[in-house]
């Protein structure tokens, strides 16, 4: 992929005038590390002439670098040199302690289309200099997982009786379940069980009134109603709902006990390096 541009904490590279470069004045293929790199521990059987897999994990997660100039379409061509207050301005905005959104903007002239990726990230920042003038800054990546993720996915459905399924498919490019935020507006009183067949996975939440809306966060794994009245910690069974895929099937089936309206929103992972 090529590009010149990035997004960082709603911020644009270009919003400073500079863009992505390479002072390496180099050409040819290079080995580009894809990420997601798993490490699998084996335990040796059979005096060394088989080896069985104990268990795997992400030990690393992705990291990378890039060069930054000023944009010559901008700027001077024969004045590109970076003032103290514009590298000031770079390293205030890039260089922070904390992980924000990134995202990398592709230029448009790949020949395949790509899933937007984004990542969590912050940089450490060296100087480039020729002649003892600053003309770059090379920017060290570091992310805070093993993968990317991709756009918010959302859909939302009303189920009119307990005799109605629907189907999610999850295209994430892990194998596995994650758990995304369930937003569910309760139309009949009574008990709630929300199943998913793929999973084998039962949600239960007891004593729902009509008009209520109860929410299970994906991420915090907390649980919440609009109803203040309604002690939902005591009624919830704490499984809470995930959604999944196997190498052979992206296909949750999805059913309720009461008629309700549910929204599911989840963020795909994306095995994909900037």
């Amino acid at each position: 992929m090529r590009a010149i541009d990035f997004e960082y904490d709603n911020r644009y590279l270009s919003d400073y005038g500079f863009i992505i470069c390479d002072f390496n004045f180099g050409s040819g293929a290079n080995e580009i590390d894809a990420g997601s790199t798993i490490t699998f521990n084996k335990i040796s059987r059979h005096s060394g002439k088989k080896y069985s897999l104990s268990s795997t994990q992400y030990d690393e997660c992705i990291t990378t670098s890039f060069d930054i100039c000023k944009n010559p379409d901008i700027y001077d061509p024969e004045d590109m040199e970076i003032s103290n207050d514009e590298y000031r301005d770079i390293m205030r905005w890039l260089n922070r302690r904390e992980f924000l959104k990134f995202q990398v903007i592709d230029d448009g002239n790949d020949n395949f289309e790509r899933d937007t990726c984004y990542y969590n990230a912050s940089f450490n920042i060296d100087k480039i200099k020729i002649n003892e003038k600053l003309y770059g800054m090379r920017l060290k990546m570091e992310t805070d997982k093993p993968f990317g993720y991709g756009q918010e996915q959302s859909v939302s459905w009303t189920f009119s009786d307990s005799n109605v399924s629907k189907i999610l498919s999850d295209i994430s490019d892990e194998i596995g379940y994650i758990y995304p935020t369930v937003i569910i507006t309760i139309n009949r009183n009574g008990d709630l069980s929300l199943y998913n067949e793929l999973e084998n996975c039962t949600t239960v939440i007891k004593n729902c009134k009509v008009g209520e809306v109860i929410t299970l966060d994906g991420d915090t794994h907390i649980i919440t109603t609009t109803y203040i009245s309604h002690d939902v910690c005591n009624d919830f069974n704490y499984e809470f709902f995930r959604t999944g895929n196997t190498i052979n099937n992206r296909n949750n089936r999805i059913s309720v006990s009461l008629p309700c309206n549910v929204v599911i929103k989840y963020t795909p992972i994306i095995k994909d390096t900037p």
